[in-house]
């Protein structure tokens, strides 16, 4: 699923340009935050991508991903030039004929290759039309699907629409929200498709399969985050995007967390449904300006009883414990995670106000120091990252304890079974 959106910098409080992304995966898929250094590369270089070699870039940049742990490709990615991007399933009447640069894959080649959104465009069109979009995106079984890729810079961003190997790609104006669904019809500003007769042609209209899009609720999830945006346009903050990745609907005091139906909330809980054995894996917001960037990750599931912490360029990752798989890891940040979140949705109306609480208080802490430290020295902000993930680790571990005492039971019967499978399917000792 996932949902993507962006405030330029004539929409944000201070300027910046805030990119923002819910990474929707299967629910076992557990995401692990990582950084990789720049890198140089002799000429003739090979890569090995998600499904297939590719020729490597001769320099790549420095960059900060969230992913899932099977894939080369990310859900979550910015560079050290402060070039941000968040990537959706889209849904196209393409066949893809053959393994090609997939969903994942065109993030990472993005935060990778590109030193500003304008260059991000040109690398997700240049893959898209080489070698198409085809391979699995998915962590079990064999599903695949284009592409939508919104890209952020500390200046400018685009949504780019990819189905098979065609693409177009529309400069954003102020803000803008995508999800799993084509946005750009006629109004291009780039594309792969030739006009003819002076006209663009419609892009949405040529490739769009609405069926899909409607099953996955794109156009509410979508419209939520666009309307949030437009009402705070001009004072808008990270603390804004991320109620904005945690929004359960405008009834959020009666909001049921296994409700039937279309998944239509930005922030995705999976229920009892083939069809919603989706959630909320982790979630990033990134905020780039001339003075810098901070990436804020949560690095654990369901961004709402998640903490945001900050991540800067130039420095280590702080120590989560190993790269988790797709099973219980022990010691793995994100697994230790679930220890809180799969207790918690067993009360989650009676126990996330409680929980936002401590969290909340420790949160708009780090968002209104975090910027400040873009132009600081490397070791206050590697001062600052440490202190940030120390401290959410600790008020996490004391919810867990308080909950390891509770009693714990689901009510709804089919809810209870989808969860008992999954925990089986992971050996997690709940």
């Amino acid at each position: 699923m996932c949902d993507s959106f962006v405030a330029l910098g004539n929409s944000t409080a201070d300027g910046s340009v805030l990119l923002a992304k819910s990474a929707d995966t299967e629910v076992n898929e557990a995401e692990h935050v990582v950084r990789v250094p720049s890198r140089e590369y002799g000429e003739g270089a090979l890569v090995r991508i998600g499904h297939r070699t590719i020729p490597q870039a001769q320099h790549t940049h420095e960059i900060i991903l969230g992913k899932s742990f099977w894939a080369w490709g990310a859900e979550l990615g910015a560079n050290e030039h402060g070039v941000a991007v968040g990537n959706e399933a889209a849904f196209s009447n393409q066949i893809n004929q053959s393994d090609g640069a997939c969903c994942l894959d065109l993030l990472r080649l993005t935060v990778e290759r590109a030193a500003s959104a304008k260059e991000g465009v040109e690398v997700i069109g240049h893959h898209v039309e080489k070698f198409g979009q085809g391979g699995n995106c998915q962590m079990m079984g064999n599903y695949s699907f284009d592409s939508g890729l919104l890209v952020a810079d500390a200046s400018e961003a685009y949504v780019v629409n990819c189905a098979g190997s065609h693409w177009a790609a529309r400069q954003v104006d102020d803000v803008m929200a995508i999800s799993n669904r084509y946005q750009i019809s006629d109004d291009w500003d780039a594309s792969s498709l030739t006009p003819e007769n002076g006209a663009k042609p419609n892009f949405r209209a040529q490739f769009a399969d609405e069926a899909l899009e409607r099953s996955c609720g794109a156009v509410a999830r979508e419209s939520a985050a666009y309307e949030r945006l437009v009402a705070r346009k001009g004072s808008i903050t990270v603390a804004d995007m991320a109620a904005i990745l945690r929004h359960v609907g405008d009834d959020e005091e009666n909001y049921d967390v296994c409700y039937p139906g279309v998944p239509d909330k930005v922030c995705m809980h999976a229920a009892p449904a083939e069809d919603r054995w989706w959630q909320a894996t982790g979630a990033m917001v990134s905020d780039s300006s001339a003075d810098g960037i901070v990436v804020w990750m949560t690095g654990t599931s369901c961004t709402d009883l998640s903490i945001f912490k900050p991540l800067f360029f130039g420095i280590d990752t702080p120590n989560v414990g190993p790269a988790p798989l797709g099973t219980y890891t022990e010691g793995a940040l994100w697994w230790r995670h679930e220890r809180l979140h799969r207790r918690a949705m067993a009360d989650y109306a009676a126990l996330k106000p409680e929980i936002r609480a401590d969290f909340d208080a420790l949160e708009e802490q780090f968002f209104a120091e975090g910027p400040g430290l873009k132009k600081a020295s490397k070791s206050q902000q590697a001062e600052f990252v440490e202190d940030c993930w120390r401290r959410a680790e600790g008020v996490t571990s004391a919810w867990i304890e308080r909950l390891e005492k509770r009693n714990y039971f689901l009510q709804n019967t089919d809810y209870r079974a989808m969860w008992d499978r999954f925990n089986r399917e992971a050996s997690f000792p709940i």
